[in-house]
């Protein structure tokens, strides 16, 4: 009986979550892209803040894929950190590169190239190899990870802002924090997949992801970590049928 129940439960969060439908907090929702059902960046959230796909950034067998050359995804212009700094970022990425671009940067303007006040970068230092989240107040910070996470399996990324200190989340764990703080003049865009040097990039080019990505949502404020590590766990019990068994075995005890 109990394995029949289970299986049960296992068919159900199939058929919730088989093509990204994350269960996400509603609160301060600003922006919510899923990448499962093909190249378009609609906005699921309600906003209309649907994206632009450029390059060479096309539909995979298992989400978004970005082709590290020119493929990236830009936003509209976001009602976030302006007022006020508080943000956050969740997406799902994968890849096998470990000398990597970004999965994303935040700027001022839809155009990399042309994006002055580029920052906060997430993904790979060209001085490390490894895997952090980029943060700016009167000059760039880094919140570092030890691991490049760049094992060709499916990972959940936070990149968080409060008023003065930014952190970096990886499947529902906390990593490192550095300084943050900065607030926009204008409303800010975020570019998925690019950075460019300004943004805190250690190479003088624009850089490309590549990778796939399955989804990306933004918040205009700060997710506390229990919403994160609830977000991080459903993301996991999908990302593998052996992940999803053990993430059962979890939530069993």
């Amino acid at each position: 009986m109990k394995r029949i129940a289970i299986s049960f439960m296992v068919i159900g969060v199939t058929a919730l979550f088989g093509f990204g439908a994350l269960a996400l907090p509603e609160d301060g929702l600003v922006l919510h892209y899923n990448f499962i059902k093909g190249d378009s960046a609609d906005d699921l959230s309600g906003n209309g803040n649907d994206g632009t796909v450029n390059g060479g950034a096309a539909a995979g067998d298992e989400g978004l894929e970005f082709d590290g050359a020119d493929g990236y995804v830009v936003s509209t212009a976001l009602e976030v950190r302006t007022g006020e700094p508080a943000f956050t970022v969740l997406a799902w990425f994968k890849t096998d590169e470990p000398a990597n671009g970004p999965l994303w940067m935040w700027g001022d303007n839809a155009n990399p190239s042309s994006s002055s006040g580029a920052e906060a970068p997430v993904g790979w230092r060209t001085s490390t190899k490894n895997f952090a989240a980029g943060f700016y107040q009167g000059g760039h910070f880094y919140a570092d990870a030890e691991e490049d996470y760049a094992d060709g399996e499916w990972h959940f990324v936070a990149q968080v802002g409060d008023v003065d200190t930014g952190y970096l989340f990886v499947d529902g764990e906390e990593i490192s924090s550095t300084t943050a703080g900065y607030v926009y003049g204008g409303l800010p865009y975020l570019l998925i997949g690019v950075r460019t040097k300004n943004s805190g990039s250690e190479i003088d080019d624009i850089e490309y992801f590549a990778g796939a990505m399955k989804m990306v949502a933004v918040y205009n404020r700060v997710l506390d970590v229990g919403e994160i590590q609830a977000a991080a766990a459903e993301s996991l019990a999908v990302s593998s049928s052996g992940k999803l068994a053990a993430t059962w075995g979890q939530m069993k005890k």
